[in-house]
């Protein structure tokens, strides 16, 4: 098999673990694909050398090691050529990555090709400026309107398949996939959704009322959400993945419907997404939380 290496060099750890990585899949038969600006860091022979697009395009899978940034944005990449991807975590929490340091017999498996695949739902967004403008992106996490002045709230409107669905006063809106749902919308108080689940959660940010809570919707129908003028322009933007890609003003409409196409993300071992949230967020196996009970 072929996998073609993706590296955030920011982190302290992620050279060490892909000059690693790279040896032990080699010397498991497997073929490494690195970008040249990689491989002059690693200096890793027996590697094959190629663009980044390329690279993805010529790959069986990606692996991505970094933090879950790195995943995103690797996952995305390799979406457009339907690729695989699987992280090695060398940041912090880690929800999204899989193998941690050491590698045990994880990349063995990988590069004997035993394992899984499990779809990830994905987002498609298109925003329609008042000027005619388009701006269009994919959030394997989640999209999110926030407030830009920080003394003020903002008024949506969210339609659903056409019809009106939901009208928020708040901070702002978070439109997460299931992947996205451990991410910023768990911290807003959202539903924790199974990764495996089609379906997309909006959750408020701050609501300025009690009646508003998260909510989980199927996949079926677009939405469009728009910004309420009152008694001040309103004042926005658009994040998609953490990256703010444009302002939301007045007469700006945004387009939110599943992607055609789903994330694929490799599956190495029977642990559940319970069990690895479970970890992730109390730094303990659900068996010794079970014995200190």
């Amino acid at each position: 098999m072929r996998f073609y290496l993706v590296v955030n060099l920011d982190k302290a750890n992620a050279a060490d673990c892909a000059a690693e990585a790279a040896a032990e899949l080699l010397r498991c038969g497997a073929e490494v694909l690195l970008t040249p600006e990689l491989n002059a860091v690693l200096n890793c022979s027996g590697c094959q050398v190629l663009d980044d697009r390329e690279a993805m395009q010529s790959c069986d899978a990606a692996i991505s090691i970094g933090g879950d940034g790195t995943m995103i944005h690797t996952a995305l990449d390799a979406l457009e050529f339907d690729r695989p991807v699987i992280g090695i975590n060398s940041g912090r929490l880690g929800y999204l990555t899989q193998i941690e340091p050491p590698f045990g017999d994880s990349l063995q498996k990988l590069a004997a090709g035993q394992f899984g695949i499990q779809p990830r739902t994905v987002l498609s967004v298109t925003v329609r400026q008042p000027d005619g403008s388009t701006c269009q992106s994919y959030a394997l996490n989640d999209v999110v309107i926030a407030r830009q002045m920080v003394a003020s709230m903002i008024d949506i409107e969210v339609f659903r398949g056409g019809a009106a669905f939901a009208s928020y006063r708040a901070d702002g809106l978070i439109f997460a996939t299931p992947t996205g749902s451990t991410a910023y919308s768990m911290s807003a108080g959202g539903a924790i959704v199974d990764p495996g689940m089609d379906c997309l959660i909006v959750t408020p940010i701050c609501p300025h009322s009690l009646a508003d809570r998260s909510v989980v919707l199927g996949p079926d129908a677009p939405l469009e959400v728009r910004l309420v003028t009152r008694n001040t322009p309103p004042d926005a933007g658009v994040a998609v993945d953490g990256t703010t890609i444009c302002p939301m003003v007045d007469g700006t409409r945004l387009e939110i419907s599943a992607a055609a196409r789903k994330s694929r993300f490799i599956q190495l071992s029977a642990s559940s997404f319970y069990q690895t949230l479970g970890k992730k967020l109390t730094g303990t196996e659900p068996a010794e939380i079970e014995r200190k009970a």
